[in-house]
């Protein structure tokens, strides 16, 4: 009887010492995870760590379970790599002018008023070089009657007639020349302020 009685004994404290073993893997069991990639085969492996020459490929991590807690897609390469490197550097330099634009203006209507102003002063510019164009072009006209009523008199146009003739020409060019690129000013200039005015509403609403 005192034999039977201490098997038993030994059979309990075995079966506690089992499920205390069993209770303490299960608690620490939910912080292990595991990483699923594929080999060199083709087949899916499940193990605690994962060799550097997969990393590059992409794996899962999961749960002792076979839950997947978070996905790493493959490293792109080539063209894919060169596009993506890209899109860093664009997305880098749209969040420095986005900074830039916030620094600078505080809503619309600054952006609105800073047109008005930057836009008055181009056309301002414009505006003398247009008076300036006229005064010189009816210096042009000037020169050319005085150069045709001398021909007509007979006698040879004077070199220094020819001379100041040619000169205002060149200036009439030159100053064609700065209000073609002030009116691109003017118009890229305006272009830039609806944008900035555009990008400013788009990351004010995402506030």
């Amino acid at each position: 009887m005192m034999k039977k009685g201490l098997i038993k004994l030994i059979s309990i404290l075995a079966g506690a010492s089992v499920l205390s073993i069993s209770a303490a893997y299960a608690a620490d069991a939910p912080g292990r995870v595991y990483y699923r990639y594929v080999n060199e085969e083709g087949v899916k492996v499940i193990n605690a760590t994962i060799p550097p020459e997969y990393v590059s490929k992409g794996y899962e991590v999961v749960s002792l379970n076979g839950e997947v807690i978070r996905v790493v897609e493959p490293s792109p390469t080539g063209e894919e790599a060169e596009r993506a490197a890209e899109e860093r550097k664009l997305r880098k330099q749209q969040e420095k002018a986005d900074k830039l634009l916030r620094r600078r203006y505080s809503s619309v209507a600054d952006i609105e008023a800073a047109k008005t102003r930057n836009l008055q002063e181009l056309q301002g510019n414009i505006s003398i070089l247009t008076s300036n164009l006229s005064n010189v072009q009816a210096q042009i006209v000037a020169q050319q009657e005085q150069a045709a009523s001398i021909e007509r008199s007979g006698r040879a146009v004077g070199e220094d007639l020819l001379k100041n003739l040619a000169a205002l020409q060149a200036e009439e060019r030159d100053i064609k020349l700065q209000i073609k690129q002030r009116e691109r000013e003017y118009q890229a200039a305006s272009d830039k302020f609806d944008q900035d005015m555009k990008r400013f509403e788009e990351i004010s609403r995402t506030d």
